[in-house]
């Protein structure tokens, strides 16, 4: 299968109308997370242009001859998180990377949504595990040009969710209500690329 990833800051720079980029991101559908597609349908384009968040759409085909579907979305924006004082320094190091003093205000590297687009099962192109590594590789690419200590995502207290996100290396740092907030240094993801070269 063959991957490629469009950034939606790229289509409306080139001209492609609100119309046209909203008839495009129409076609997302996500069962399993209404909350994504709603942003996907009604939110992407004005965080977009606003700056809020970047969005990426991957496409896929199985030769280069097909034409590509519209098959997983992900966003990413910026954030911040609280530390407390009381948090051990392990707990420190394994949450952000280090036990250098970064302050109690850290901003953060959001991924804001990720799913796949299960419209005509175009789900099935792509793996979590594909669709993460794509999310990993333009983290290290934003990485290298603005540093960010840590990479954070938010989830639903589903035991799926959670497994999939602790198997990628992403450690619980706190609940608050009904969401579960999950962080990773910035660097391990780095590292997590360069060891699979």
């Amino acid at each position: 299968m063959i991957y490629r990833t469009v950034a939606l800051y790229d289509l409306m720079n080139q001209g492609v109308g609100k119309e046209t980029i909203n008839r495009i991101l129409s076609d997302f559908s996500c069962p399993l997370n209404p909350d994504v597609e709603h942003f996907i349908k009604y939110k992407a384009y004005d965080f977009e242009r606003t700056g809020l968040a970047r969005t990426y759409l991957v496409y896929s085909q199985t030769t280069t001859d097909d034409e590509p579907v519209f098959t997983a979305i992900y966003a990413l924006g910026q954030s911040c998180i609280e530390i407390s004082k009381s948090l051990k320094t392990n707990m420190k190091r394994n949450l952000f990377g280090t036990s250098y003093p970064i302050g109690r205000n850290i901003k953060t590297l959001l991924i804001g949504q990720l799913a796949k687009n299960y419209t005509n099962n175009y789900n099935r192109n792509i793996t979590g595990d594909i669709l993460m590594r794509l999310v990993f590789e333009r983290i290290k690419e934003i990485h290298m040009i603005f540093p960010s200590v840590v990479t954070h995502i938010d989830c639903k207290d589903v035991t799926e969710l959670r497994r999939y996100y602790e198997r990628f290396g992403f450690s619980l740092f706190q609940k608050q209500e009904d969401m579960l907030i999950y962080l990773m240094p910035t660097q391990k993801i780095v590292d997590y690329l360069s060891s699979d070269e």
